[in-house]
């Protein structure tokens, strides 16, 4: 079971896993719109680049809402085919790490520029319109023990 209560060197709120903190908000927004919140939170779209993160990942947004999309920092908005996490490294598709569904990402009708977390039914990740507005993760490293007195 995932806790949410307060744990050293994480924000309120927010879930520490291997060195970063993690927290899946329930209102439903466009990816611009949570990418600007997480900044407003001193964090980032949470980033699952490899198999832990993303299983993490996985558990805490089903803890939230299991039947929900939720956006992650994944996107080739600037240059198509062109993925890249939020923290500005690229993610190759066909060489690096993943979860993306058979025959994702696909880009249908030319405009899905964003990634997310599909619902149970359809585990992994997919392309979705940016526009679209799905619930969200977002990831920040978390305070220092010397900053909150500890």
């Amino acid at each position: 079971m995932l806790s949410s209560a307060r744990l050293p060197g994480c924000p309120d709120g927010f879930t520490k896993f291997e060195g970063a903190c993690f927290k899946a908000y329930h209102h439903t927004v466009t990816y611009g719109q949570a990418r600007q919140f997480c900044a407003g939170k001193g964090g980032l779209l949470a980033m699952p680049k490899d198999r832990r993160t993303d299983d993490f990942l996985w558990n805490l947004k089903n803890a939230a809402d299991s039947g929900s999309f939720f956006w992650f920092g994944l996107s080739d908005e600037n240059s198509e085919g062109r993925w890249m996490w939020e923290d500005g490294t690229v993610h190759n598709v066909y060489a690096d790490w993943g979860n993306w569904q058979e025959g994702q990402p696909n880009n249908q009708d030319g405009n899905e520029d964003c990634a997310h977390c599909n619902s149970p039914a359809k585990p992994g990740w997919n392309d979705l319109s940016c526009g679209y507005t799905a619930k969200f993760i977002c990831q920040t490293t978390g305070v220092s023990d010397d900053i909150i007195g500890n």
